[in-house]
C-alpha cells in the first residue's frame, strides 16, 4: 500500500518525546511522559499469575497538573481486560489498525503476526527499521501476544490475537492530509474494526482552532471524505492531548463537534488513574490529561501508563504514560468485543463501550439514551466514564429469548414448565442445549437452554390427604376394614383408602369426580374440568378366589392447559391434551390378619404443541404401590400397614420444542429440538399407617411417610406426618 502524493498542510502534527526516562517535550500539546521510578509486582501478585499482568503493576512518577506525582497503577485489571481474557477472547479474526510512528515489526510480542504495513520505507520518508518506541508501545497494547521473552518480561495487548494495520507517520513532517486519507482508506478495505490515533494537532481545539478550514477543501477533503467512509463500517478512536489545563479537547478528538455525522463512529480517550476498592469498584480518579470536555458524550477514560513493548530490541521493554497509552486500550477492547459479538456492527460495539462505562465515581450532568431504559450518565472531566470489558461483556438491561413467531420471551421466564410427573427432566434436558439470548443493546449471547425450563411447584398433597383421611378415620369403615383384613374379604380390601394414597393423574390435574353408578363392583365416574364434563372412568373390581381379587379400571379425560401437568406459560388454554389410562388393584390374603395390596396406573397422553413448543409425542406415565396390612396388630380392631409407592412419573416421551440455537447478520436461526419428559430419578415413598377404634363411635390414625426423590427430583426429599381423631355421634 502506498502514501498519497499530495501536498502536506501547514498545521503540524504532534507525537511524543521517544525513549525511556526523558523529560517531557516543550510541546503544548505532549502526547507521551516517560518517568518510570520503579516496578512494584508485588501488588498485584494475587490478582494474575501471568507475567503480562504481573508486570503491568508499575510505580511511576508523572506530571499531574505541573506537579511530579508518584503512582501506582495497574490498568489491564483496572479495564477487567483479565475478565475479558478468561472467557477465550483474543480479537482473533479481527484487525486494528494505528496510524502512528514506526512500529519494531522484529518484536517478539509481534512474532507470527499478520501485520499490515502503509507508508512504511517509501522514499523520502522512510520508517526507522528497529520502528519507533511510541508506534512499537501503541502497538503492543493492542495485540502483543503476552509471551515471556528470554528477560522474563512481557506484556499483553488488549487484542492479542487481533492482526494489526499500521500506517506510519513521521512526527518530524508537516501534516500530510493525503496520505492520512490514503490511510483510512486502506483501512476500509481491510475492514479495520478499529483505527488508533495516538496522534493530534499542535495548538489545535475545538475551542480555539480551525481544523474545519483545513478540511473543507483540497487534500483536508480527501481525509475527511476517507473518515466518513471508514466509519460506515469502523469505529475511529483519538486519544486526547496531555495538556491537563486544557479547557478544549483537541481538534481531531472532538471532530464531531464539527462533523456530527461522525459522532457515532467516534471515540475520544483521556488518560486517568482510578482508584479502586476491595471489591474492584472505583471510588474516585485522578485525571492526568485534559478532561473530555466537547467530546463528553463519546468519550471514555482508560489508566494510560503502561508497560509496553520497546523499540531498541526484539525483547525490549519500557513504560511510558499518557493517553497515547489509554487510547489503544479501547481500539483493542473494540476488536474483543467484535470477536465476542459477531453480529453487532462496529457503531453498536463501540455504543456497548459506551453504556458500560464505570461511572460509579462521578457526579453525572447529563446522561446519553442508548435503548429504550438504557441510559448513561456523563459529565465534562470524565466523560461516559472509565473503560470495564467485564460490564461490556455481560448482557446490558434485560435480555430476552426470540421465538420463532417474531416475539421473545425475557430470559429467566420460562417458556416450558415441568409437572410433578416429570420432576425436573425438563430443565435438565434443556441444560444440555445452547440457546441465543439477546440484550437490550443487541448483544447476542449463548446460553444454557434451561434459563427458560421452569418446574411447577409440587402439588399440596395435604388437601387431598385430608379427603382420604376423612375416609380412613370414619369408624364405621375402620372396622369394616379390620373386618376384612382378618376375614380375608379381598373385594373390600382392594378399594381401601388411607391417609397417604398417592392421586392418580386426574386427581393431580385437579379434575373432580362425579360417582354416576357403583352396585356389583362395577363403578362409573365422570370427571369434570370447571364444572363441564372433561372424561370418564370405570372400574370394575373380579374376586379370583382364594382370598385374591383384581380391580381393572379404564379412564379417558381431557385437559386445557397442560399435558401430564406440562404446561406452556402465556399460552393460556391453547395447549389441550388426551389422556387414556388404565388402572389395576390388586388384594390377596397372605395369612391370617395379614393382606397384601398393589395398584398402578398405566397411561399415555397426546397433546398439541403451543409458543416454542412445537409438539409432543406420546408421554407415557404410570403410579405403582404397595401395602401390606396386618390387623390385630397391638388391639383388637386395629390395622398396621406397611406401604413404599412410585407416585405418577412420566416413562417416555419428548416435547418437540423450536429453540433459537443460532444468530449471525442480525438474524436468529432456529431448531427443532426433543426435549425428554422422563426424570432421572423418580419419587419413592415409604412410610407407616396405624388405624386404631377407640369406641364404637370413635377412631384415630396415625401415619408417617417419607419421600426420596420428592417431586420426582433428584436428591430431593420430604417427610410427612400426621394424627387424626373422629367421633361419630
Amino acid at each position: 500500500m502506498g502514501t498519497s502524493g499530495t501536498a502536506a498542510s501547514t498545521l503540524s502534527l504532534i507525537g511524543g518525546t521517544v525513549g525511556s526516562g526523558g523529560a517531557q517535550g516543550a510541546n503544548a500539546f505532549p502526547w507521551n511522559q516517560y518517568f518510570v521510578t520503579s516496578f512494584d509486582l508485588a501488588k498485584v501478585a494475587a490478582l494474575d499469575a501471568t507475567a503480562a499482568f504481573i508486570q503491568q503493576a508499575i510505580s511511576v512518577t508523572i506530571d499531574i497538573a505541573g506537579k511530579p506525582t508518584p503512582v501506582n497503577v495497574s490498568p489491564l485489571t483496572e479495564a477487567k481486560l483479565d475478565y475479558a481474557l478468561s472467557t477465550g477472547l483474543t480479537g482473533k479474526g479481527q484487525t486494528v489498525g494505528m496510524i502512528d510512528n514506526a512500529v519494531n515489526l522484529g518484536h517478539e510480542q509481534f512474532a507470527g503476526k499478520t501485520i499490515t504495513t502503509d507508508g512504511y520505507a517509501t522514499a523520502g520518508d522512510p520508517a526507522p527499521a528497529g520502528g519507533d518506541f511510541h508506534g512499537t508501545g501503541v502497538a503492543s497494547i493492542m495485540v502483543a501476544d503476552g509471551i515471556v521473552g528470554a528477560s522474563g518480561q512481557s506484556t499483553v495487548g488488549f487484542a492479542p490475537g487481533a492482526n494489526l494495520f499500521a500506517g506510519y507517520l513521521d512526527y518530524n513532517q508537516p501534516t500530510n492530509f493525503g496520505q492520512l486519507a490514503s490511510y483510512m482508506n486502506d483501512a476500509a478495505h481491510l475492514k479495520v474494526v478499529a483505527m488508533n490515533n495516538s496522534w493530534g494537532l499542535a495548538n489545535d481545539t475545538v475551542a480555539s482552532g480551525d481544523l474545519p478550514s483545513a478540511l473543507n477543501s483540497g487534500p483536508g477533503a480527501s481525509y475527511l471524505s476517507a473518515l466518513r467512509i471508514y466509519a460506515q463500517g469502523g469505529i475511529v478512536v483519538f486519544a486526547a492531548q496531555n495538556d491537563y489545563a486544557a479547557t478544549s479537547i483537541s481538534s481531531l478528538a472532538g471532530l464531531p463537534s464539527f462533523y456530527p455525522d461522525l459522532q457515532p463512529s467516534w471515540l475520544a480517550v483521556i488518560n486517568a488513574i482510578p482508584t479502586l476498592d476491595s471489591g474492584g469498584n472505583i471510588t474516585s480518579a485522578q485525571r492526568v490529561s485534559t478532561g473530555c470536555d466537547e467530546a463528553a458524550t463519546y468519550c471514555l477514560a482508560a489508566d494510560g501508563q503502561m508497560f509496553v513493548a520497546g523499540n531498541t530490541g526484539s525483547s525490549s521493554y519500557d513504560a511510558g504514560t499518557g493517553a497515547s497509552f489509554a487510547a489503544p486500550q479501547v481500539t483493542g477492547a473494540l476488536a474483543l468485543l467484535a470477536e465476542a459479538f459477531p453480529s453487532m456492527t462496529a457503531q453498536q460495539l463501540r455504543d456497548r463501550l459506551l453504556a458500560t462505562a464505570n461511572d460509579s465515581f462521578y457526579t453525572a450532568t447529563g446522561t446519553v439514551t442508548f435503548a429504550p431504559g438504557i441510559t448513561h450518565g456523563y459529565n465534562a472531566e470524565f466523560g461516559m466514564g472509565f473503560l470495564d470489558l467485564k460490564a461490556a461483556l455481560l448482557p446490558i438491561g434485560t435480555t430476552s429469548v426470540p421465538t420463532a413467531a417474531g416475539g421473545q420471551i425475557a430470559q429467566g421466564s420460562a417458556a416450558i414448565v415441568s409437572g410433578f410427573a416429570s420432576g425436573s427432566a425438563i430443565a435438565q434436558a434443556l441444560g444440555k442445549a445452547r440457546i441465543v439470548a439477546l440484550d437490550q443493546m443487541g448483544g447476542n449471547f449463548t446460553t444454557p437452554g434451561n434459563t427458560i425450563a421452569g418446574t411447577a411447584k409440587a402439588p399440596d398433597l395435604s388437601g387431598l390427604r385430608l379427603a382420604y383421611l376423612g375416609a380412613a378415620l370414619d369408624p364405621v369403615r375402620m372396622q369394616a376394614f379390620s373386618a376384612a383384613v382378618s376375614t380375608g374379604n379381598v373385594m373390600a380390601i382392594v378399594d381401601h383408602p388411607d391417609a397417604f394414597t398417592a392421586p392418580d393423574a386426574a386427581t393431580l390435574l385437579g379434575l373432580g369426580e362425579e360417582r354416576v353408578y357403583d352396585r356389583n363392583g362395577l363403578k362409573l365416574t365422570v370427571l369434570r374440568e370447571n364444572g363441564g364434563l372433561a372424561g370418564a372412568s370405570a372400574e370394575r373390581t373380579f374376586d379370583l378366589g382364594d382370598g385374591t381379587a383384581l380391580k381393572l379400571g379404564l379412564a379417558s379425560f381431557a385437559h386445557a392447559g397442560s399435558i401430564l401437568g406440562i404446561s406452556v406459560p402465556g399460552t393460556g388454554s391453547a395447549l389441550r391434551s388426551n389422556t387414556d389410562a388404565v388402572t389395576v388393584g390388586y388384594a390377596t390374603r397372605v395369612s391370617r390378619d395379614v393382606t397384601l395390596r398393589a395398584s398402578g396406573e398405566f397411561g399415555t397422553a397426546t397433546g398439541n404443541g403451543a409458543g416454542m413448543v412445537a409438539s409432543f409425542s406420546p408421554v407415557s406415565y404410570n403410579s405403582l404401590g404397595v401395602s401390606l396390612d396386618t390387623a390385630n396388630a397391638v388391639q383388637s380392631g386395629d390395622v398396621f400397614s406397611l406401604f413404599a409407592r412410585l407416585p405418577v412419573a412420566v416413562t417416555g416421551g419428548q416435547a418437540n420444542m423450536t429453540l433459537p440455537t443460532a444468530f449471525a447478520a442480525g438474524q436468529t436461526s432456529f431448531s427443532t429440538v426433543g426435549v425428554g419428559l422422563r426424570p432421572t430419578a423418580r419419587q419413592i415413598d415409604m412410610g407407616f399407617e396405624y388405624d386404631q377404634p377407640l369406641t364404637d363411635h370413635a377412631s384415630m390414625a396415625y401415619g408417617a411417610a417419607y419421600s426420596v426423590n420428592a417431586g420426582n427430583i433428584t436428591g430431593a426429599t420430604s417427610a410427612a406426618a400426621m394424627i387424626g381423631v373422629r367421633f361419630v355421634f
